[in-house]
This record gives structure tokens, sequence and C-alpha cells, in this order.
């Protein structure tokens, strides 16, 4: 039975305060459904430059409150979960599921996919994982496209492979929530539904899980500098990252103003 998962408002998106292990154990319990029983779920790994494009894109903030889970991705989102109200230390990255579901998914014949990425990582990722996992099922491994006129050709690559229980969608921030959103509500073909347990958003990890690119190194990840080094692998993303200190600030500000609620209602 699904239990209800505590959640902290940051900034105005909802993540849930849920440590690794249970939120593979979530998703896994979510790729278990019953066809028919309900419609795909979907995962999202939320990280500071998420929620900051939240506040600015009303159609995004609608697709981050309806998933079924919002992971906490980024080390600033778990720092901020913990200041406004969290308690678990935990980072979900889209790395770590994907490897941690797919050698749980192993034990279970859990049906797994692999789409997006470039130059043919999905499927490097999905025959690495093979090779460390030799009893995973994997159905699909393609690149795909998360433009509308490419939905009703994949439909019928996912239509033919049948049940596929965890999707690992990498689109990118943006991209593949969009295409999550729009195909897990439309995913039919002459009337009969698409088989699809879960669908999880993994951002660029195909990308480290085909070794295309080196993650940080362990310890400037436990420290919250990853992002430091990806940075320094690809200064292009300054763009985007210049929105993080901008969080900080606001996530203080927001603290500020939950102490100062508070003592106004034991004043008054």
């Amino acid at each position: 039975m699904d239990q209800k998962r505590h959640k902290v408002d940051i900034l105005g998106v909802q993540v849930d305060d849920i440590s690794e292990k249970n939120a593979v154990r979530a998703i896994l319990q979510m790729a278990g459904k019953a066809k028919g029983e309900n419609h795909p779920k979907h995962v999202v790994t939320i990280n500071a430059e998420f929620v900051m494009l939240a506040r600015k894109n009303k159609n995004f903030s609608d697709v981050l409150g309806r998933a079924d889970l919002a992971v906490p991705d980024g080390k600033g989102v778990v720092l901020a979960k913990l200041i406004l109200g969290g308690s678990e230390h935990d980072r979900v990255t889209g790395v770590d599921l994907v490897e941690k579901l797919c050698k749980q998914g192993a034990k279970r014949a859990v049906r797994v996919g692999f789409l997006g990425g470039f130059d043919g990582v999905a499927e490097i990722v999905s025959k690495r994982q093979k090779e460390q996992n030799p009893d995973l099922k994997v159905v699909f491994a393609g690149p795909g496209d998360p433009t509308i006129g490419y939905d009703s050709r994949l439909k019928k690559e996912l239509f033919d492979r049948g049940r596929v229980d965890i999707m690992f969608v990498a689109y990118g921030m943006g991209q593949q929530e969009f295409w999550i959103e729009r195909n897990r509500h439309g995913l039919s073909l002459n009337k009969n539904s698409l088989d699809v347990g879960v669908f999880v958003g993994v951002g660029g990890a195909f990308d480290y899980l085909s070794m295309v690119k080196t993650r940080a190194p362990i310890q400037l990840q436990n420290i919250g500098l990853e992002w430091f080094w990806r940075l320094l692998a690809e200064p292009g993303r300054i763009w985007r990252m210049r929105v993080l200190p901008v969080f900080a600030i606001m996530v203080i500000g927001q603290f500020l103003g939950q102490k100062l609620n508070l003592s106004t209602k034991k004043i008054f």
C-alpha cells in the first residue's frame, strides 16, 4: 500500500522528503502496477535550476506539481529542504536512480527502457547496465526525439515492445518533463493503450553512465561541489548556473519569512 510522503515547499515547488532507498522502493512499487490500473507515473529529479525555471514558467511549475514523485537531485535542493523543515539528507540523482533501479529491477524481472541522449548513448547505457545486471530485462534503447512530430513513430516502436515497467527519459531539463507529461496522458495506438509503468526523467545521466562525460569525484559530490566540476568541464553551463546564488538567497528569505510568521502567530 502507498504511504503518504512528507513534502517540503521550496520556493513553490513541492519536493518529497525521501531517502534514496525509499525513493527506489517507491518507484519499483509504481512500476509494479498492473496494466490499466493507473496511467503511467512520473518521477522528476529536482535541482535548483528546476526550481528557478518553475518560478518563471507556470506550465513547467504545473508539470512538476502533477508529478507522482519529486526527488531532490541537487545538493542545494537537499540543503534547502533541510532548512525549510525536511529531515532526509540524501541526494537522489538521476545517475544513481538508473543504477540502483536496474540493480534491483534485475532481481524482480522489471522491464526497463532507455530513451534520449545523443550519439547512441542510450544503447551504450543499456549494454553497460545489462553487463552489470545480466538478468535485467531491457526492452527499449534509443535516442528518440522530444518533438511532437516524433511521438507517433515512437509510440509504434514502444507498442511493439510490449510492457515497459520503467522508462528512463534523458531529454534534459524541461524537454523531458513536458514530453513525459504530454505522452503519459495520451499514449495510445489503434485504441490499445501502451503499457508503461513509470517514466523517470534523468537529465544528463546517460552521458555519465556511458562514460561520455566524467562525473565529479565522490569527494566533490559529498561537499556539494559537483556543480563546480560540471562548470569546469562545460563552461557554457554558466548561463544556466547564474540562478544558483539567487536560489540560495531566496531560500534564506523563505526560511526567515517562515520564522517571522511563526513568531507573529505566537504573539497573537
